[in-house]
């Protein structure tokens, strides 16, 4: 089983309590997001990551990733380490060009075998570019 790895600092990147383990690619994840300067918070779980400009107020202190939400920039990735697959669930930027640094900071973290999908898109053309710039991204 991985263990606790010390780039979990506890202030910009959190574990949930319920993650036993740390999997190589939540570390790499992580250290790949922690580069965009608008996610100031990064939490790992059990099968997923996110990161974002801003934590919950409900006194669980998560990072919000509400899609379209004014002022709210962050992602959320579904983690499959046992299949090798990375699913991006939800993605959003107020500022201008966060998106692609997001999925570039991904893409760069991810090894070559691994599948890097977009299941559900409702993002009006946005994930079309980045699977025409970024061809090992499959969207669906």
């Amino acid at each position: 089983m991985p263990r606790r790895q010390g780039f979990i600092d506890g202030e910009r990147i959190r574990k949930a309590r319920t993650l036993r383990g740390v999997d190589p690619i939540h570390q790499q994840l992580a250290m790949a997001l922690a580069a965009i300067p608008q996610l100031r918070f990064i939490k790992l779980f059990p099968g997923r990551l996110t990161a974002s400009n801003r934590l919950s107020a409900d006194g669980k202190q998560n990072p919000v990733v509400a899609v379209g939400a004014e002022g709210i920039t962050g992602i959320e990735l579904l983690i499959d380490a046992e299949h090798r697959t990375v699913q991006f669930y939800a993605i959003t930027s107020a500022d201008q060009g966060c998106g692609r640094n997001m999925v570039e900071a991904t893409l760069s973290a991810m090894p070559e075998d691994w599948l890097l999908a977009v299941l559900m898109d409702w993002s009006g053309g946005f994930w079309q570019h980045m699977a025409r710039d970024y061809p090992r991204l499959q969207v669906r």
